[in-house]
């Protein structure tokens, strides 16, 4: 048995931390000891929360409590490590080439905890998800008095060349024990990026698959487009932020509309609602459009829907769109980088990033064919719980000997 750490910032409504909670939930089933690490009072996917893994909360009772929706059984860890800490720690940045631009405060606050979190558990590995958690888990790892826990990151995201994350990741990978990605095209974007070898990076997709989306798909959606009898109802799930480009969708959508009969339901909130809103008016499309917010169960909607659209920009591996095909709901996307054309497979269910006309193309062949429900389930079975905890599973016996 191998102590395991998923180090995540919080538990927020990203795709991120659903995941992290999946394969911590998958490897405690395989015998291992799990600590779900996070540094934020934020409770998100409660229900998704497994009952075999520890929730560790770094942030204390005071800041936990205040959240109001700390979930039963967290153990609540308050204490930081000492100020004189910060000294050690700078020795580090400087000594490592790892540079000051990435003790940023929170960063810093986030190693002054993760500290005594692993010197008083001792986790055999940790796992850090996104970019504060790398940086976090690194440093604290090299200020600890005793020989450190590998590192390994988790990547869910891709990054240009020039970007400040990629830049990072050129001082931070070298030193690490590994690194995971979690899609074919993540992977090549971390070895053109940050120069690290390809043998050093691991591929493990999503577990986007899980019991617990058939269980939440068979609920009715609470929206009255669903008890009606009206035209069939394309579906949009995400973030209103530019990376998801709902605008694209939008603008495929109204000519869509000019072929065939249907209505648009986004489901999600963000900074970009008001500018949607305005172009739904814009377009004249107040009738057949509505953003009804975010929604804690998408898959009662997924299922039901007559079409699932992916209008991003870029993504890692697109978990939304396993869950559409998961839920039974014909999927479509642009072929962003990087994930979807892992998923689908088909270049015919793919447009070309941020055009919408052939985005509408796609969206009309995809109406034309007979659903096939049977198929569209075991296309998402290929990224399941399980799978992916295997995969952890080996990659850890490599790195950690018990």
């Amino acid at each position: 048995m191998v102590h395991v750490a998923m180090q995540v910032q919080k538990l927020d409504r990203g795709g991120a931390p659903l995941i992290t909670l999946r394969i911590a939930g998958g490897m405690a089933e395989l015998g291992h000891r799990v600590d779900i690490v996070i540094l934020e009072p934020v409770f998100n996917f409660n229900d998704e929360i497994p009952s075999n893994a520890r929730l560790v909360a770094l942030c204390g009772r005071q800041a936990a409590v205040a959240s109001g929706d700390t979930p039963e059984g967290t153990i609540l860890r308050g204490d930081s490590a000492p100020l004189t800490l910060l000294a050690r720690l700078a020795a580090v940045v400087r000594s490592n080439r790892l540079r000051l631009l990435m003790l940023r405060p929170k960063v810093a606050a986030y190693v002054l905890r993760l500290v005594p979190y692993i010197e008083r558990e001792r986790p055999d590995i940790i796992f850090a998800n996104l970019p504060p958690m790398e940086y976090s888990a690194l440093l604290a790892a090299r200020s600890l008095s005793r020989p450190p826990p590998p590192i390994v990151p988790v990547v869910h995201s891709v990054f240009g060349q020039n970007s400040r994350q990629s830049r990072r990741r050129r001082l931070l990978f070298p030193k690490v024990a590994h690194v995971v990605a979690v899609s074919h095209g993540v992977a090549e974007n971390i070895c053109a990026t940050s120069g690290i070898a390809k043998a050093r990076v691991t591929t493990i997709q999503n577990p986007a698959y899980s019991p617990h989306v058939a269980r939440l798909a068979k609920l009715q959606p609470d929206h009255h487009w669903f008890r009606d009898a009206g035209p069939p109802i394309v579906l949009g799930v995400g973030r209103l932020v530019p990376d998801k480009d709902f605008h694209t969708l939008l603008e495929a959508f109204h000519f869509v509309r000019t072929q065939h009969a249907c209505r648009l339901l986004i489901l999600g909130e963000g900074r970009m609602r008001r500018a949607l809103e305005k172009r739904v008016r814009a377009l004249d499309l107040s009738d057949h459009v509505s953003i009804p917010g975010w929604e804690d169960n998408p898959y009662a909607f997924m299922a039901r829907a007559s079409l699932f659209v992916l209008s991003s920009r870029r993504e890692g591996f697109p978990t939304v769109l396993v869950e559409a095909l998961a839920c039974g709901c014909p999927a479509v996307s642009t072929d962003c980088p990087s994930g979807p054309s892992e998923i689908l497979e088909a270049q015919d269910l793919l447009a070309p990033v941020g055009d919408p006309k052939a985005l509408a193309w796609v969206m009309l062949r995809a109406f034309k064919k007979p659903a096939n429900s049977t198929a569209l389930r075991a296309k998402a079975a290929r990224f399941s719980v399980e799978r992916a905890a295997q995969k952890y599973d080996k990659l850890i016996s490599g790195i950690v000997s018990v």
